[in-house]
């Protein structure tokens, strides 16, 4: 979702050079969502962050802002709203540092903007550009682009085809927002059904290989052999070059949502505890199945009337309805 406020950036006619060139741009992330970025013609490099989760490591980010302090970049813009999101780029001595305000981290940002309200949430395509004061009509949605030589060379190493169905069925964030197993093999079931030469792929990271093999298990049997979990498999790189071969993706509120959506991915969204106003999968080929129940969007992890209504009665064949053949979505 980042990505939009960087095409802006990169598009922006008064960041370029005195040459013409577009500026710039370097991204410094955590190696969860780094390789990412490899796929914008937006991004000049990416710099995987050293830094534990949670960990404030004040010296290990001082040694990573003295590294960067002689390159010469002009201003940092800073996404997550931590204090110690901030230190890196004040440490490098970046004459003009961006990010909201909040966490004591005033003192080390030139330019903190008042956060938006939390009641509204905006987009967070809209939170992210209006740090670069960017604004809804200028932002485009976020694009990826994979080379049709490592599309092939992923395809060939795990034996596909384009045209599978690919399924991202984890939620990292908690049960709420994950979609029931038996649902998800219903949707792939009719996909392979319809499409007796293709298969069904699952994909996430090493937590969800549990919930993988019960979506698999809930499959029939006669089907079970052409459909099979990737989870904690790949690679993030390879999951993005085969996600550019899907001939669509079913999924919940997830990273692989938005990587499908920027990709060009036909996308399935099922939202349950969260916005789709907020966080929607960002393509004119999306589409989103979201009850809108009066309990939700709770943004919880778990659901606290106990009994997450709504996911269980998002009906699977709303979604089958809306399934396109594997020749049409490629």
């Amino acid at each position: 979702m980042s990505l939009s406020l960087i095409q802006a950036l990169h598009q922006d006619n008064t960041l370029r050079f005195a040459d013409g060139r577009p500026c710039e741009i370097h991204v410094l992330a955590p190696p969860v969502t780094a390789p990412v970025y490899q796929f914008s013609h937006a991004v000049r490099a990416v710099q995987v962050e050293p830094f534990s989760h949670g960990k404030l490591q004040w010296r290990l980010r001082k040694q990573v802002g003295a590294s960067l302090a002689g390159r010469g970049f002009d201003m940092a813009v800073v996404l997550p709203n931590s204090l110690k999101s901030a230190l890196v780029p004040w440490f490098a001595g970046i004459p003009k540092r961006v990010g909201y305000s909040g966490e004591l981290r005033t003192a080390v940002l030139t330019h903190p903007l008042p956060k938006p309200s939390k009641k509204a949430k905006p987009p967070m395509i809209e939170w992210y550009g209006q740090l670069g004061a960017y604004f809804a009509d200028v932002l485009e949605f976020p694009v990826l682009h994979v080379e049709a030589g490592m599309r092939t060379e992923a395809c060939t190493e795990f034996g596909l085809q384009p045209g599978f169905l690919a399924i991202a069925p984890g939620a990292e964030f908690g049960p709420a927002k994950r979609w029931p197993a038996g649902h998800f093999a219903e949707v792939a079931t009719g996909f392979l059904l319809r499409n007796p030469s293709q298969k069904a792929v699952l994909f996430g990271g090493p937590k969800d290989s549990g919930f993988c093999g019960e979506i698999l298990g809930l499959m029939p049997l006669d089907l079970q052999t052409r459909a099979f979990s990737l989870a904690g498999k790949t690679s993030l790189a390879q999951a993005v070059a085969l996600m550019s071969a899907a001939s669509q993706l079913l999924t919940n509120d997830s990273g692989l949502m938005h990587v499908a959506a920027a990709l060009n991915v036909q996308v399935h969204a099922v939202f349950g505890s969260s916005s789709p106003h907020h966080t929607p999968p960002l393509s004119s080929r999306a589409k989103v199945y979201y009850l809108n129940l009066e309990c939700s969007p709770c943004f919880q992890r778990e659901c606290p009337l106990g009994h997450t209504n709504c996911l269980k009665k998002l009906d699977p064949k709303m979604v089958l309805e809306q399934l396109v053949p594997a020749s049409q979505g490629v």
